[in-house]
């Protein structure tokens, strides 16, 4: 089938990234270098607004917008996901038409392949010619494709910063016990991220707890206590979906009532939120490139004909190892091989406890992150 429109349309589908933007001019540029695309449009608030009409001309913003995207959190585009009915094909496929849009890229985690999957269905049903390719951008890590997502490494980089001054707050501060909750209900990637917080002169976090593995609550509550007699204050990370062995929740106020109650210890609870997702504060250079370039081999793909596809980072196996040695690599993988289950951490990554991750975690994680974080000092 000949393609059925020479526009094209950006979808974002769940939560923004710090490098979402990023992927959108990766788009945006490659298209204007070639005859292919006419049009791109946006979809203002996520795949609903194709329906609701809600499409912003991102061809017509001056390139200072553009260029300026690259160095914009979040996203210009809502993410708000949205799987069509079967009811809703037809309406689909008129908003399509009506718009000559032969070209479809849906950006996210999880939710864009959903979307996507929508999209395919309600194209095949009405015979009509779309290309669809997803970029996937996750700062939780959760889509099963590549090495790793694109707003991953940038997200990676705050959590490890984040948890090396917490630790230095808490070692000086009132209440010795400080627990840090992240995003996390099905897979631990950003929790398992604070163990590049450690290095020769601090060793918190003291814990890392993940949905993966959960962990008895005494092995958990005597490492803080050892902790504790050592050190004079105790740093522990969790997650939304943690759990104890007897299926309690570990979650960041479960946890603190435990530790608090059989530490007779004061303490707190962080919960940096969305906050770890976006900020640009610590955007990580080889995270920005990564999503960038996939936007731009997106187009390519489109330009080939190519749809159903997933572009997707892996890691140069030639490059050296250390930081200054990574390389990454654009792919891609189809749609129909990459599950819609969460991306989890394999079982080499977590201690046989499930209170930590290990050496081989931090060896893969650390050039994600771009670079070493700031130093700092201490009395001698």
């Amino acid at each position: 089938m000949a393609q059925q429109g020479e526009n094209a349309l950006i979808i974002v589908a769940g939560a923004p990234t710090t490098v979402t933007n990023t992927a959108i001019a990766g788009i945006i540029d490659e298209a204007g270098k070639g005859m292919h695309l006419a049009d791109i449009y946006g979809a203002q608030s996520g795949a609903g607004s194709l329906l609701d009409g809600k499409l912003v001309d991102l061809g017509a913003q001056k390139r200072k917008v553009i260029e300026g995207l690259r160095r914009t959190p979040g996203s210009v585009l809502g993410g708000r996901p949205r799987q069509f009915e079967e009811s809703e094909h037809e309406a689909l496929i008129n908003a399509l038409r009506e718009n000559e849009i032969g070209t479809v890229f849906v950006i996210g985690g999880l939710p864009a392949l959903g979307v996507l999957r929508s999209l395919q269905n309600a194209a095949q049903s009405a015979d009509y010619a779309l290309n669809t390719l997803g970029i996937p951008l996750s700062a939780e890590n959760e889509v099963l494709a590549g090495d790793h997502t694109p707003g991953y490494g940038s997200a990676a980089r705050f959590a490890a910063g984040a948890a090396r001054d917490a630790g230095f707050a808490a070692s000086s501060g009132e209440e010795p016990i400080l627990v840090i909750e992240y995003l996390g209900a099905q897979c631990g990637w950003l929790a398992a991220s604070t163990a590049l917080a450690r290095d020769s002169q601090r060793t918190a976090p003291h814990a890392i707890l993940v949905p993966e593995k959960p962990v008895d609550i005494e092995q958990i509550v005597d490492e803080m206590r050892r902790a504790y007699l050592k050190y004079d204050y105790v740093v522990a990370v969790t997650t939304q979906g943690a759990k104890a062995t007897d299926d309690t929740s570990l979650d960041g106020q479960s946890l603190l009532n435990l530790l608090t109650n059989r530490l007779n210890l004061t303490g707190r609870l962080d919960k940096p939120g969305t906050l770890a997702q976006t900020t640009q504060a610590s955007l990580a250079r080889a995270d920005s490139d990564e999503a960038y370039n996939l936007g731009s081999l997106a187009v390519r793909l489109c330009e080939d004909g190519c749809s159903g596809y997933l572009m997707t980072v892996q890691r140069d196996a030639h490059a050296d190892r250390g930081d200054k040695g990574y390389r990454s690599i654009e792919s891609t993988v189809r749609l129909d091989q990459v599950p819609d289950a969460p991306r989890t951490l394999p079982e080499e990554y977590l201690n046989a406890t499930g209170t930590n991750v290990t050496d081989a975690f931090t060896d893969w994680a650390r050039p994600l992150i771009g670079g070493a974080l700031p130093e700092y000092t201490s009395l001698a």
